[in-house]
């Protein structure tokens, strides 16, 4: 179904203190650089509206007050010059942030990231921003910075499949890259394309070869032939169809082997990352991607900003029904 509303960039919390002014000024400027509108959501727990004697809509109407009152105290102190205009709402966060955000059409979705301690409900899939990133239809931003500055070293985890020419890698890598076009390209940021090469079957090799080392060595020259060359072609399409401003100057592809789920962590250490653009096609039954379960597992290792994106025609489950 088409969304007629203007696009915007979403801004989401469930608290209003100082975090959530740098959280907003970094909206702002993401906004701004897509000259796109930008729309507050506060989503609040219902859960103590069992333990109350109010009725649930009288709770609802204090704690909207509040929240507003919040933030109009909170612009001023932060001389934050942007019109904030707040939705409250009250549930499931990652569920009232997905159904809101098809409501106002927006392209981005950016949310501080929950304290560490969301490693461990991660692991029971709990944790509402693993479930935005494998739910929500559009970018997700989450921010971990104290900086209200945009991120100026950005490394793109990208994937290639050598076994699936059909699969959907090859789209899903270059919306990463407009996407970063869309939103970063000034003169100060740098750009890391990376992707990590392996033998995926050397495991199987002594089964059969009479010469397993020479062999496992043909398989990985082979793989790193094949990405290097789709690397390659992902910085010319970057280039030449996407046609950035700045960000052509300040890019470079790094191919490294090993698996990506070791290396991507500490690639963004040794150049200094400020934020991790990655895909996410979590449980979807797109074979073939680095993406999935490896990379929530990257995910949970690392401490910089982190942007996800789905593949075009990913439908929610939260929007299904």
């Amino acid at each position: 179904m088409t969304n007629s509303a203007e696009p915007c960039v979403l801004c989401v919390f469930d608290e209003v203190n100082d975090a959530t002014a740098l959280l907003i000024q970094k909206s702002q400027l993401l906004s701004q650089a897509e000259n796109l509108q930008l729309k507050f959501l506060c989503v609040l727990p219902d859960r103590w509206f069992h333990y109350s004697s109010e009725s649930a809509q009288h709770i609802q109407d204090r704690a909207k007050s509040r929240v507003l009152e919040q933030l109009s105290h909170l612009a001023t102190v932060h001389n934050i010059n942007d019109n904030i205009a707040c939705e409250v709402r009250f549930g499931k966060p990652f569920v009232e942030i997905i159904q809101y955000q098809q409501r106002v059409n927006a392209q981005l979705v950016v949310k501080r990231a929950e304290q560490k301690s969301w490693i461990q409900h991660a692991v029971t899939m709990t944790s509402n921003d693993m479930h935005l990133l494998r739910k929500c239809p559009v970018p997700v931003f989450l921010v971990r910075s104290q900086e209200a500055t945009l991120p100026q070293n950005i490394f793109v985890a990208v994937d290639f499949d050598i076994d699936d020419p059909t699969s959907h890698a090859d789209e899903l890598n270059k919306k990463m890259l407009g996407t970063v076009v869309r939103f970063f390209d000034n003169d100060e940021t740098q750009c890391t394309l990376f992707n990590a090469y392996n033998a995926p079957h050397a495991g199987f090799v002594s089964l059969f070869a009479d010469d397993p080392d020479t062999m496992t060595k043909d398989m990985a020259a082979h793989e790193k032939g094949f990405k290097s060359g789709e690397l390659n072609l992902l910085l010319h399409f970057m280039r030449e169809s996407l046609a950035p401003k700045y960000l052509h100057k300040h890019i470079k592809q790094v191919l490294i082997q090993g698996h990506a789920e070791q290396l991507i962590p500490q690639q963004l250490k040794q150049h200094q990352s400020d934020l991790l653009v990655i895909g996410s096609v979590a449980r979807t039954g797109i074979p073939g991607l680095l993406i999935g379960n490896t990379a929530e597992e990257i995910l949970l290792s690392v401490d910089c900003d982190v942007l996800t994106l789905k593949p075009d025609g990913f439908v929610s489950p939260v929007l299904e029904h």
